[in-house]
């Protein structure tokens, strides 16, 4: 069987990635079907050599909008190298144990460690799909 890989690409606009000069939340992956995390990535666009190495993690939310159950780089994480300029470089990470998401979870990318700089990275996630029927998810509603 011919396993299906696609992978979602995030920022803060159409012309910029995330933030790395301060904490927090920075994007948010609605995930629409039952898959496998396979990687989590970052493509850096900014200049940043600041001694303070940015970490981004990749969450897993399993009740979209709450906090509740919310994993703590469980998905992912990465750290761009301190000191260094990294502008065009593509950072991954591969989860290290199985995690599966389905319809109606979230992955959220958080700023964890701030790197001190303006620099901007693009997030994304790369999911494999499970199949799976809709009625078997009660997460999901027919609304047909």
């Amino acid at each position: 069987m011919r396993k299906i890989v696609q992978s979602f690409i995030g920022g803060s606009s159409v012309t910029a990635g995330i933030a790395t000069n301060s904490t927090g939340d920075k994007y948010v992956f609605p995930i629409l079907f039952k898959a496998k995390v396979r990687k989590v990535f970052a493509s850096v666009q900014g200049t940043s050599s600041n001694s303070t190495a940015a970490v981004i993690k990749f969450d897993k939310r399993p009740t979209a909008g709450s906090d509740t159950s919310r994993g703590d780089g469980d998905c992912g994480t990465l750290t761009k190298t301190a000191s260094t300029n990294q502008q065009g470089k593509f950072l991954y990470a591969i989860p290290t144990t199985l995690v599966e998401v389905n319809e109606g979870d979230e992955i959220v990318a958080q700023v964890t460690t701030a790197d001190g700089a303006a620099n901007a990275m693009w997030v994304g996630i790369e999911l494999e799909r499970i199949p799976e029927e809709a009625a078997n998810n009660s997460k999901m509603t027919d609304l047909g």
